[in-house]
């Protein structure tokens, strides 16, 4: 192991306990351009709500439905997901939909940590 395989252990057991499970749905397309099929995949892993910093509040692209979600990297890493960004979704237990606006990577020496992602209702 890595020191920085060691932290995203750390990050996804502190998202873990303080967050929730959520799946992280990603939409793809198959068939031809003139007639694509979308096919939907939910993939597990926990997140926890935080709030925005003051300097994001500042910047004037946060709207008061919008939420902060910090994505736990470790289980989705071990599916084979490799990046969060538009058009994914962040889908809580209960069936709420939140689309991903911004996904930040935490990934100090190519190593992902967790994900910052700005989601909007």
């Amino acid at each position: 192991m890595t020191f920085y395989t060691d932290k995203r252990d750390l990050a996804d057991r502190l998202i873990g306990d303080k967050g929730q499970a959520v799946s992280l749905r990603r939409t793809s397309q198959t068939g031809p351009a003139w007639d694509p099929t979308n096919a939907t995949a939910d993939y597990a892993t926990t997140a926890a709500k935080v709030e925005f910093t003051l300097k994001q509040m500042q910047g004037g692209n946060v709207l008061d439905t919008d939420e902060r979600w910090l994505v736990a990297a470790g289980p989705l890493t071990a599916l084979g997901i490799a990046s969060v960004a538009v058009p994914d979704a962040i889908v809580t237990a209960d069936g709420v939909v939140h689309p991903v606006l911004i996904a930040k990577p935490l990934n100090p020496a190519g190593v992902v940590v967790f994900y910052d992602c700005h989601v909007r209702f």
